[in-house]
């Protein structure tokens, strides 16, 4: 157990070097990774300069003024079907759409005009992708963004493969993995499970499950970071996790969830805050307090 325990440390390590790479290299900007990738694919391709991260509407604009809005996905045995929701096609006016295979190497991008777009909600079919296919040829990448992107895809498979990862929601999954494993809970099957992550075996309790990525970095300002998608969680408890550079667990909070405040737009900062908090592991975060211990459920109230 502690063999595998060490395997799993070595390759969170290796994730953090191979993601660190492509931030160096402009290709990753944030931790969302498959939309990043996609956004830098797209923006080499078109020749387009990307918008600030909380630009809204829109990811980012050409030399002529127009504006793109970018998706992505990673795609198996060319199932080129995606439901995309939550566009607004008056503030774009082209859809641009990335498509990988499990090595991020793209298999076809597509640019698609908003005015074929009359709603929110847009399913992409084997026609649309017949009729908006960009020719791939075109796509020029050096040789080295080619393999740290490889690199990367690679690493993350490794961490699907132990368990640690169940989905490209990397950050959060990891933080899953390390508040099941402390508490001994079972994730739910259905990840679009509405409002809780995962259940107590043992006397059915629910939890709902937020993960950050909390490190000095001059990419991201830390204290500002936001706990989001609180509302309408019918979980009995949160659970908050923060991960430091290397992906390993540097603070885990247990709090009611009845008893935050401002579910709409919470900070972590609630950590240092919310009545009933509990901690589970240690905070290394200097402005989030470790606070009272959690012994049980009992001394929650």
């Amino acid at each position: 157990m502690e063999q595998l325990e060490l395997v799993k440390k070595t390759l969170l390590k290796e994730f953090a070097c191979c993601s660190d790479e492509l931030f160096t290299l402009g290709i990753m900007r944030t931790d969302s990774f498959t939309g990043e990738i996609g956004e830098f694919i797209a923006s080499r391709y078109f020749n387009l300069n990307l918008a600030n991260r909380s630009t809204k509407g829109y990811d980012a604009e050409c030399s002529q003024g127009y504006k793109y809005q970018i998706k992505s996905k990673v795609i198996s045995n060319n199932d080129f079907h995606y439901h995309i929701s939550g566009l607004k096609c008056q503030d774009f006016d082209y859809l641009i759409v990335v498509y990988f295979d499990k090595y991020y190497t793209p298999l076809a991008i597509l640019k698609i005009p908003s005015c074929q777009i009359n709603a929110e909600k847009y399913r992409i079919n084997a026609s649309v992708v017949f009729n908006f296919s960009q020719d791939l040829t075109q796509l020029k990448l050096s040789k080295k963004e080619q393999f740290s992107i490889k690199k990367f895809a690679q690493s993350y498979l490794e961490l699907q493969e132990t368990g640690i990862v169940r989905s490209r929601r990397v950050v959060g999954d990891i933080g899953e993995y390390y508040a099941c494993k402390r508490l001994n809970l079972k994730l739910c099957n259905n990840r679009n499970e509405k409002g809780l992550d995962a259940i107590s075996q043992k006397d059915g309790l629910t939890f709902e499950i937020k993960t950050r990525r909390v490190y000095d970095s001059g990419r991201r300002i830390s204290e500002t970071r936001r706990i989001n998608n609180l509302m309408g969680k019918s979980a009995d408890y949160l659970i908050v996790v923060t991960l430091d550079h290397a992906f390993e667990c540097s603070g885990m909070w247990i709090m009611p969830m009845k008893n935050i405040i401002n579910l709409k737009s919470a900070n972590l900062k609630i950590i240092n805050t919310t009545v009933g908090i509990r901690n589970l592991v240690p905070s290394q975060v200097s402005w989030l307090a470790t606070g009272e211990k959690f012994i049980s459920f009992n001394n929650m109230n």
